[in-house]
């Protein structure tokens, strides 16, 4: 890779921690600020997970077959500009909740679309991946505990501008990453090469013919993330009722995604040595025992204190799952592999999460709720430990040193 690929890619994924960070963890509480309860909030958060489920795979059938990956992730940042401009304009109250609802859809597709860019770019994505991905993590904690206290003194309003000029800069930034399957030559080479079984689903269906395995792992990836999201949604609302502030819901994602940095990093060494598949049931396990403290925890304080762990759990989950795809998948069908782990976490899981877990957070309380949340999580965890058995889910025996990103 040349310098000029290499500080492309980083830059890319540095701008997309930002652009998260500007709507999407205040989701819950603008549309608390609006009127609408726990179980509401839920149902919005339900409806935007099922649209993943149906968009995201195909965009990944888009983006590895018919437009390029590059190309894909431009589109469907034209979308999201005019997601945050409807926000600004005087709308009827569907308009702004489906608005609000999209970036759900729209922080899947970029996280599949960039990560299958880099795991087809890198030299050695298993060893190079976590240091990556860990920029998006670094700048999300800035950036989410900046526009926290800016929206301490200026409102949720400015949430609109900011998402605006961070999907500016994306939209700039991508044009500068290399794309192999910018080219329609390489996309239909690539694919006689891998030998791929014709599917009428296609890209989708080829990547479940290639390798049958992907559905159990997406089934155990399923499970746990309803239980993390569910948790993640709704610990805003939990912080709020606690006495706590925009900063303090600003912070606790703040905390959680400055540890991922560490957690990211240390992912690619830990995959190596204890394999993917206890790296990921860890993670898992571990994030579900922090969850569980949140039934009792009685301040915002004491469960942002929890978030350092969460971070380090979901940074080393992060890299795991899209180490896992590079290993499950050709690279020809990454895009398509990546958008389907966001579709079954991002999407199923959250609907799960989400809609479940709002009525039950309405119906039942903050505790039961989040040790139901727990529970999911932990068994999801245990359920990978079986279903990553053997070579694709074991330590790595090559013992190759690290390839630096640029050469």
């Amino acid at each position: 890779m040349t310098v000029r690929a290499a500080w492309s890619l980083r830059a890319l994924y540095f701008a997309i921690g930002l652009w998260t960070a500007a709507i999407a963890p205040f989701i819950s509480v603008i549309l608390r600020e609006r009127g609408f309860d726990p179980a509401a909030i839920g149902l919005v958060s339900a409806i935007s997970a099922i649209a993943v489920i149906a968009i995201i795979p195909g965009w990944g059938h888009l983006a590895d077959v018919l437009v390029g990956r590059a190309r894909a992730f431009r589109i469907a940042l034209l979308l999201a500009g005019g997601a945050a401009v409807a926000l600004l304009l005087p709308l009827p109250a569907i308009v702004i909740v489906a608005s609000l609802a999209s970036f759900a859809i729209f922080v899947g597709l970029f996280n599949s679309l960039s990560d299958a860019l880099a795991v087809d770019a890198l030299t050695v994505p298993d060893r190079q991946y976590g240091a990556l991905r860990a920029l998006a993590s670094l700048s999300f904690a800035i950036g989410v505990v900046a526009v926290g206290f800016v929206y301490n003194w200026a409102g949720y309003g400015a949430a609109s501008f900011v998402g605006l000029a961070w999907t500016i800069v994306l939209f700039v930034l991508v044009g500068q990453v290399a794309d192999r399957t910018h080219d329609s030559a390489f996309r239909r080479s690539s694919a006689l090469g891998d030998g791929r079984v014709a599917s009428r689903f296609g890209s989708v269906g080829r990547a479940f013919a290639t390798q049958p395995r992907l559905l159990g792992v997406l089934a155990a990836f399923t499970l746990a993330w309803g239980g993390v999201q569910g948790a993640v949604t709704f610990v805003s609302i939990r912080i709020v009722e606690l006495g706590g502030h925009p900063s303090d819901v600003a912070l606790t994602f703040g905390i959680s995604a400055l540890a991922e940095v560490p957690g990211l990093v240390l992912a690619s060494w830990l995959g190596r040595r204890i394999g993917l598949r206890a790296l990921s049931a860890g993670s898992l396990i571990g994030f579900g025992l922090c969850i569980a403290s949140w039934a009792f925890l009685p301040s915002p304080d004491a469960i942002n204190a929890t978030r350092v762990l969460t971070g380090l759990c979901y940074g080393s989950f992060t890299a795991a799952r899209v180490l896992l795809v590079a290993r499950l998948l050709p690279s020809s069908l990454q895009a398509t592999g990546q958008g389907l782990v966001q579709a079954a976490t991002m999407g199923i899981g959250t609907v799960l999460g989400t809609a479940i877990g709002g009525v039950a957070y309405g119906g039942f309380g903050a505790a039961s709720f989040f040790l139901g949340a727990a529970a999911a999580a932990i068994i999801g965890g245990v359920w990978t430990v079986v279903v990553l058995s053997g070579s694709i889910g074991a330590r790595d025996e090559v013992g190759t040193p690290d390839a630096p990103m640029t050469t």
